[in-house]
């Protein structure tokens, strides 16, 4: 009998001891070490190199040895609400504290960034000017990666401080144009108020499988390239064959479908106003942009019905596309360059292909940012300080092994500092050839049309493609078997109908702020979509029957 007990046991003797024996010792905690907590969605390459070089700066600049201690509760969605929530807890305990009583008015005044004296009531006010003249913490010192809308947003907020780079490295926002640029082409590339600084520069578009798409019919060897614009992901050849991220797991993935609406509605207004919007009345103006923001989002609709799947991680796109699961997808360029890279090097040649349409991506930021009451300040002004310089910098895009490069991962990122682009510097990077700044000249982001409407478009993406992914998937596959979109208007006019126009996108923009709000809209612009799906496929249907 013990015996057999003894034998039954040596399996989870070993799950529990294996670990234990294998460890190494070079991972264990030093327990003089200094501490950094930060926050992050970015990759573990990405987490691995930084940790790396940001220890070896320290040991060699302050003498001291430093443990980061990463915290990855997510996407930059996750992540926001992680800190929203947590902002909430630590604000209560200190405002309870103080004498005061909690109630559903301080908890949505405190965060608030669209309060103001005169629009809010004694107690709304007070514990607004609470949070903003306190340093409450919730035990995280640096917010590192996520889109420049949700550091903005937290930076209204007063959850991102001022973290005086500045003040520290003048020379950076020297000579025209400085190292480190405030934005280009309509995009925000740092805080005006200091709180958050972008780290690396990223683009969006799209990669195919060479094999897949000659499968599909395609001609993979043109000269102009098989897919180069947003709307070829809605040929119908591409049925069942896209795939594509939930916009409401990742700001990036958000960002991506912003520019195909940002794209749509510049050629919808282009040709609308073939003068300028500046030679065209003001009500003119104003319907070619609401015109563009229904065609862009009948786009994404007819690029939602081709998708066979939306997943949470914004990685797995381009990976399924390399495998051929899927023939082609939207991608975050860095994750589109990368798998290339290693189907090239793992294959023996090219099978996959990432490209940015042409005039169809803004160059954003992942910032940077030091949060309210971070419990390591000095370190965290030392990370962000070393993120900007040079040796941080030559992290992001220089070949792995290089000198002043990553130690194992090429990340593929693009640095946003100019003058990491010098001859010298290319002969080091993975992407030498790159030229970012002339990429971003070639479109010129809006933030008027969509930026204020962030999100709204990944709420509103996210129920009319994703849940009710089932009813637009028949209504474009009976569409396509109809003859395809000119085959059959009326059904088209189903798919292009939406619950409000843009000129309610500020009030519903607003009014999703609110999550009971949200949750009675979401359910209403479902039931809508529901309906149109339906009578798009019922139209189409009908068309098929009476040929």
């Amino acid at each position: 009998m013990w015996r057999r007990l003894a034998m039954s046991g040596i399996p989870l003797l070993l799950v529990v001891l294996l670990p234990i024996v294998l460890r190494r010792g070079e991972v264990t905690d030093d327990p003089g070490a200094r501490r950094l907590v930060i926050v992050s969605p970015h990759n573990e390459a990405i987490r691995f190199e930084f940790e790396q070089a940001f220890q070896k700066h320290c040991r060699e600049t302050l003498g001291t040895e430093v443990d980061i201690d990463w915290r990855t509760p997510g996407g930059t969605t996750e992540i926001v609400h992680y800190i929203r929530s947590s902002y909430v807890a630590a604000f209560r305990r200190a405002w309870e504290a103080a004498g005061e009583r909690w109630t559903a008015e301080v908890e949505a005044a405190f965060l608030n960034r669209k309060l103001h004296r005169e629009n809010a009531s004694e107690t709304a006010w007070k514990a607004r000017e609470a949070f903003l003249a306190g340093n409450t913490g919730i035990g995280l010192d640096v917010f590192f990666g996520g889109g420049q809308y949700d550091l903005g947003v937290m930076a209204a907020t007063g959850a991102l401080v001022p973290c005086g780079l500045r003040d520290r490295r003048p020379e950076l926002f020297r000579g025209e144009p400085p190292i480190l640029s405030p934005g280009l082409t309509g995009e925000t590339w740092y805080d005006p108020g200091d709180a958050y600084y972008g780290a690396c520069l990223s683009a969006f578009g799209i990669c195919y499988n060479l094999d897949s798409m000659a499968e599909l019919g395609y001609d993979v060897r043109a000269p102009e390239g098989v897919l180069t614009s947003w709307r070829d992901l809605a040929d119908p050849r591409l049925y069942g064959q896209v795939g594509a991220a939930d916009p409401s797991k990742s700001g990036s993935i958000t960002k991506c479908f912003e520019m195909i609406l940002q794209q749509r509605m510049a050629e919808v207004v282009a040709s609308r106003l073939p003068g300028g919007e500046d030679a065209a009345p003001a009500e003119d103006v104003a319907a070619a942009v609401s015109e563009g923001w229904t065609e862009a989002l009948l786009l994404v609709r007819m690029i939602a019905g081709n998708a066979r799947y939306f997943t949470f991680s914004a990685s797995k796109v381009p990976l399924d596309v390399a495998k051929g699961d899927v023939a082609a997808g939207m991608c975050i360029d860095f994750y589109g360059r990368s798998q290339a890279e290693w189907e090239q090097a793992h294959v023996g040649r090219e099978t996959l292909v990432y490209i940015t349409p042409t005039a169809g991506s803004s160059l954003s930021v992942d910032p940077v940012g030091i949060l309210r009451g971070a419990p390591h300040r000095e370190l965290a002004e030392t990370f962000v300080d070393f993120v900007l310089s040079r040796p941080g910098q030559q992290l992001w895009n220089y070949r792995a092994g290089t000198e002043g490069g990553p130690l194992r991962y090429a990340l593929r990122r693009l640095p946003v500092r100019r003058d990491l682009y010098t001859a010298q510097d290319r002969e080091r990077m993975s992407d030498g050839t790159a030229e970012p700044f002339a990429l971003a000249r070639q479109f010129r982001y809006r933030g008027d049309w969509t930026g204020r409407h962030f999100a709204l478009i990944r709420e509103l993406v996210r129920v009319m493609a994703i849940d009710c992914h089932e009813e637009l998937r028949a209504a474009w596959k009976a569409v396509i078997d109809a003859g395809g979109p000119e085959a059959v208007p009326e059904a088209v006019e189903h798919l292009r109908t939406l619950p409000f126009p843009y000129a309610r996108c500020g009030d519903m923009t607003a009014a999703i702020a609110n999550p009971l709000a949200r949750v009675r809209l979401n359910r209403e612009w479902a039931a809508t979509f529901r309906g149109e799906y339906r009578l798009a496929e019922l139209a189409a249907r009908q068309r098929i029957a009476t040929r």
